[in-house]
């Protein structure tokens, strides 16, 4: 029996579904977990160089040290999305050090910290950065295309 051109098409444009739109969120999360594993080495390695000093933190470890990755969204459900960040204790220095401040820093006894005259502290954009990084990007979009491929063959 031969297939017209309008049912082969519609045969491939099937098969495509199945495994692409059809993915369970199990299959989704560890395709993102992936792609996140890599993200989090790059920012790992990025703070790292950029803020990294040699001190004692006892058993405060450095942001480039606390970097964790979830395997859930933002709000902590699973929708086949990952996350990566810091924990909440973390994640306020990384947002001054992302962001910046408008205003200078100072202590609770409304004194400034360490130097007088600080105006603020300038924004550094490293999470910005390596979201916009090709080399980055090319790296998640590779390690999420060797998970992909794994589930796909293993379907097949």
């Amino acid at each position: 029996m031969e297939l017209t051109f309008e049912q082969a098409m519609q045969d491939i444009v099937d098969q495509a579904k199945a495994v692409t739109t059809d993915l369970s969120n199990k299959d989704k999360a560890k395709i993102t977990k992936a792609g996140a594993d890599v993200f989090a080495q790059e920012l790992e390695k990025e703070y790292h160089n950029a803020h990294y000093r040699h001190r004692k933190t006892g058993e405060n470890p450095h942001l480039s040290d606390s970097i964790i990755v979830q395997n859930t969204n933002v709000d902590g459900k699973k929708t086949g999305d990952s996350t990566v960040g810091w924990s909440k204790d973390k994640a306020y220095i990384a947002n001054f050090i992302e962001n910046g401040t408008r205003f200078p820093m100072y202590s609770r006894k409304n004194h400034k910290y360490k130097k007088a005259g600080q105006v603020a502290i300038n924004g550094d954009k490293t999470v910005e950065r390596l979201r916009s990084d090709s080399r980055v990007l090319a790296k998640i979009r590779e390690a999420e295309a060797l998970e992909y491929k794994k589930i796909v063959e293993k379907e097949s």
